[in-house]
């Protein structure tokens, strides 16, 4: 316990004269955030985003139940925005997951290195997500140009919106991800260790 106490006292020490800080919340901001408003606009953007839309889900399923059973004159409209909205959440809040290192990870493997040792495997792990959703978004992408003319048969909107979601979730992943590949290199400092992340996850 002590020499893992040692370690973060050095960690800290070493954060406050280059001016970074390793955040211990979910809520905090971090370095990148720090470092670069436009990013911290993108993802407070994405936060918002994500939880207007979590809102409009609820609101629209409440608002299907209430004209079903209530008013017994169903809107045809509701579930079908509901399940359009539910989607564009799930995407957009894994850019946000993704952006604060807040995603669900084994860290068995990575608790039993070093520093060094953690910093490379999450190299190689993000690596692996920059190259899938790198392939993800351009094939999204194709297939949402492709599905331009067909319309959902209750709001008539283009089914391109609907499948731009995944588009813009893997787009966003990638940002995220490759970030996170050059902090890892030029400031492997604020990288969180294994430990960190499981503190961050349980708040």
């Amino acid at each position: 316990m002590s020499s893992r106490s040692s370690r973060a006292d050095a960690l800290n020490e070493n954060n406050l004269s280059t001016g970074a800080h390793v955040p211990h919340e979910p809520d905090e901001p971090d370095f990148a955030e720090q470092r670069s408003r436009l990013y911290r606009g993108l993802v407070n953007v994405e936060r918002v985003a994500s939880c207007g839309l979590l809102v409009a889900t609820l609101g629209l399923i409440v608002l299907q139940v209430v004209s079903r059973y209530v008013f017994n004159t169903p809107f045809s409209w509701t579930e079908e925005l509901a399940r359009f909205a539910l989607l564009w959440f799930t995407f957009v809040s894994a850019g946000f997951v993704m952006a604060r290192r807040i995603h669900i990870a084994v860290d068995l493997l990575a608790s039993k290195l070093g520093r060094v040792g953690t910093i490379v495997l999450d190299t190689f792990a993000m690596t692996a997500v920059v190259v899938t959703a790198a392939v993800m978004a351009v094939a999204g992408a194709e297939f949402a140009a492709g599905a331009n003319r067909l319309l959902a048969p209750a709001t008539s909107l283009p089914m391109s919106v609907v499948y731009s979601a995944a588009v813009t979730g893997f787009a966003l992943i990638f940002l995220h991800a490759a970030l996170h590949i050059y902090l890892n290199i030029r400031h492997p400092e604020v990288v969180p260790d294994a430990m960190e992340n499981l503190e961050r996850e349980a708040v």
